[in-house]
């Protein structure tokens, strides 16, 4: 008698320990399928990431600066991407649309120089971004930097902006991208203009 109450209270024990077991169990397992389904990463911080490593510099052209007019950089059309090297030199300059896988080639180059590739030394010029910052080519030696001569009017130029979207998503801060509306030299195109068909694009 006193053997089989011993077993029914060990039997009770084990049960009842059992089934705290998969209480506990469950509860844990609902916690972290919670979690899992709810866990959503800081937006702010991934809009920061993207807007950093993806989007461009954009700017306009003056009557004193005259990017698209100068010698080394024009070509008398638009899109004209000129790749300047971390020595501060030109190294592919040319119109067109240039697609990503092209624009990498380049980069690579632009970012391991070898001697004979240079074009000439890439003329210093100050822009004021529309981020509001002052651009200066000279102080951006030690990276590669893209000027994309370009205006709202020219559809190449739109055709361009996705693969140079592409080329930045990838390499982000490692390289400068600054698109310049040339046509705003001469009074032609605006901020809003450049904003409304390209905004997408650009930092701010």
């Amino acid at each position: 008698m006193t053997r089989k109450r011993a077993e029914t209270k060990s039997k009770k024990k084990i049960s009842k320990s059992l089934i705290i077991g998969v209480v506990v169990f469950i509860l844990l397992l609902t916690v972290a399928v919670v979690a899992i389904t709810t866990y959503k990463p800081d937006s702010n911080n991934q809009d920061n990431t993207t807007n950093s490593d993806e989007k461009w510099l954009f700017a306009l052209d003056t009557f004193t600066a005259q990017v698209g007019s100068i010698q080394e950089y024009s070509t008398g059309y638009i899109p004209t991407l000129v790749i300047i090297d971390i020595n501060g030199d030109i190294i592919h300059c040319d119109p067109g649309v240039h697609t990503k896988e092209q624009l990498m080639e380049y980069v690579q180059s632009a970012q391991n120089p070898s001697p004979g590739q240079s074009l000439g030394s890439a003329p210093d010029f100050t822009l004021q971004t529309f981020d509001g910052r002052i651009f200066k080519l000279s102080e951006n030696k030690g990276k590669v930097v893209i000027l994309d001569l370009m205006a709202v009017r020219c559809p190449p130029c739109a055709q361009q902006m996705p693969e140079l979207y592409k080329l930045k998503k990838e390499l982000g801060d490692t390289i400068v991208i600054l698109s310049i509306d040339v046509d705003a030299a001469y009074g032609l195109e605006t901020e809003a203009q450049v904003r409304n068909a390209y905004g997408e694009y650009i930092r701010d």
